[in-house]
């Protein structure tokens, strides 16, 4: 039986993705964690430490007013 978990961030960006497999008889297994591509350049990762998680999709126009 082959088992997909993917953990998502909390504005729905896939982080990881948790891939299982059971060997027959149903004892022992495989379990592999997959990384999406990282998209962007280095700044762009660094200026996302700062930022909420999704942005600027999760942060509403006058997000940037307040900071």
């Amino acid at each position: 039986m082959d088992v997909r978990i993917e953990e998502r961030d909390e504005a729905g960006n896939l982080m990881a993705t948790y891939a299982g497999s059971a060997e027959k008889g149903g004892s022992g297994g495989r379990w592999d964690v997959i990384y999406p591509e990282k998209v962007g350049s280095l700044w762009t990762r660094v200026l996302g430490v700062f930022l909420p998680a999704g942005y600027p999709h999760s942060v509403t126009e006058d997000y940037m007013k307040f900071m």
